[in-house]
């Protein structure tokens, strides 16, 4: 089989800016993959990767948009979007958000089979039959239909209405895509893992049950994601990239700080991983 290193962008919002930096430094340690697969902020990361370089410069283009992301506000708080809503403006930040990637050069005329260097595969969810959708499958897909499916996480952004397909955010079923980098050919994996671990904090209220239910489902699912990759005899290299605390995901004001977190964060596991080679 022939050899393919995939990186694996998990979602997370504004908590991607760790996975910029991250790639940094695995850029400086010489990994260049040849395989990128996305969920969510995760694909956007890998689609702007793919179309400005993999390789340092597309990093420096990277950061460039999240300080644009910083101050455009790409993505409100919930109090905003309440009244987004209430003002008869439900789809304003999708409308925005496919702004901005055509503004940045995924634009509606780009398909898969223009990616040169890399491959690239972003993941949603499609509702009705609980499956994963790979969007770069098909060479003829649009990249930005990609992006915008695998970013539509509501109330945020719209979900996609493609024929009779519902598709949203691709991590309401696979928010580190270990398993669609499997159906894509990857030999070896470095799984960039952005979720937030359930928290313990006291008093225990209504919200904090919520995300820790999500976040425990979650953990479930990238074992599971991870012990298929086991199985196959394909190794995954596990990186978890958080701040404490954790910020909002709508919440790209400390990008410069995530940034650095997750370099640092990805220094640190490549020491690991040279040890032990």
């Amino acid at each position: 089989m022939e050899k393919c290193l995939a990186f694996v962008l998990g979602g997370g919002g504004a908590r991607g800016a760790l996975q910029v930096g991250a790639l940094r430094a695995l850029f400086e340690a010489g990994y260049k993959p040849d395989l990128l697969v996305g969920t969510s902020i995760g694909a956007a990361n890998a689609a702007a990767l793919a179309l400005w370089g993999v390789n340092m410069d597309g990093v420096a283009a990277l950061e460039r948009a999240y300080q644009s992301t910083a101050e455009g506000r790409l993505m409100d708080s919930p109090g905003r979007l309440v009244w987004h809503a209430i003002s008869g403006r439900p789809d304003y930040t999708s409308k925005r958000a496919k702004e901005f990637l055509i503004a940045a050069g995924i634009t509606s005329d780009m398909r898969f089979e223009h990616v040169q260097n890399v491959r690239l595969g972003l993941i949603g969810a499609e509702m009705g039959s609980g499956q994963t959708l790979i969007f770069g499958l098909d060479p003829g897909q649009s990249v930005l239909e990609g992006v915008l499916a695998s970013c539509a996480v509501p109330p945020w952004f719209a979900p996609i209405e493609n024929d009779d397909q519902l598709i949203v955010d691709g991590g309401a079923l696979s928010n580190l895509p270990i398993e669609p980098a499997l159906i894509m050919g990857a030999t070896e994996i470095i799984a960039f893992d952005l979720s937030v671990l359930p928290t313990s904090s006291r008093p225990i209220n209504k919200l904090n049950q919520l995300e820790n239910s999500v976040s425990a489902f979650m953990k479930r699912e990238i074992y599971l994601e991870i012990a298929l990759a086991e199985a196959k005899g394909v190794l995954v290299h596990y990186m978890r990239l958080q701040s404490f605390p954790p910020i909002q995901m709508w919440d790209f004001s400390t990008y410069r700080n995530l940034i650095r977190i997750g370099y640092e964060t990805a220094a640190h596991h490549i020491s690991d991983w040279n040890q032990i080679r």
